[in-house]
């Protein structure tokens, strides 16, 4: 569980979500796509980064509390370790044009891949067109009509529940 959790810390400077779904559902095979989108959605409610999370709770469920410390050690070494090495050269660099480009293009190429993931997160709900309108739904109050997450949240748990009871979802 380390070196696989180390492998994606190793991978992910910026975008650790895209590389995580490779590793856990698609290299490894830890997770069906359903399960890792459960377990993710789980995590996006705890405090803290989302995969950090993941690595917490799959780390305890497979292997109990010195599981979840492997896992999230392992996904987290990498990473620090590389942003004070950057930090310290990006703080002698930071005003050069070429640095400002390509810390530019790191982050567009940061945004495909998680339009990508989330593509691949969406999978799931491609034949259930009522779990596609409640992901519309909540996307257009949040990001386009610029309401609250907390007050989206209740809202969407509530109807996916009742949708989910009905077998719609």
């Amino acid at each position: 569980m380390y070196w696989g959790f180390l492998s994606i810390g190793a991978r992910s400077f910026g975008g650790v979500l895209p590389w995580a779904h490779r590793v856990m559902v698609e290299e490894k095979r830890w997770l069906a796509p359903a399960d890792f989108a459960e377990v993710l959605a789980l995590c996006q409610f705890l405090p803290g980064p989302n995969v950090g999370n993941v690595s917490v709770v799959l780390g305890r469920r497979w292997f109990g509390p010195a599981g979840a410390v492997v896992a999230f050690t392992g996904l987290m070494a990498l990473p620090l370790i590389w942003v004070f090495g950057l930090a310290l050269l990006y703080a002698e660099a930071a005003t050069q044009p070429a640095v400002r480009a390509a810390v530019t293009g790191v982050g567009i190429a940061g945004g495909g891949l998680f339009i990508g993931t989330a593509l691949k997160l969406a999978k799931p709900l491609a034949g259930k067109p009522w779990g596609l309108a409640l992901a519309a739904a909540c996307f257009g109050f949040i990001a386009l009509g610029r309401v609250s997450l907390f007050a989206v949240l209740p809202v969407a748990l509530l109807l996916s529940w009742l949708l989910a009871r009905r077998g719609l979802v």
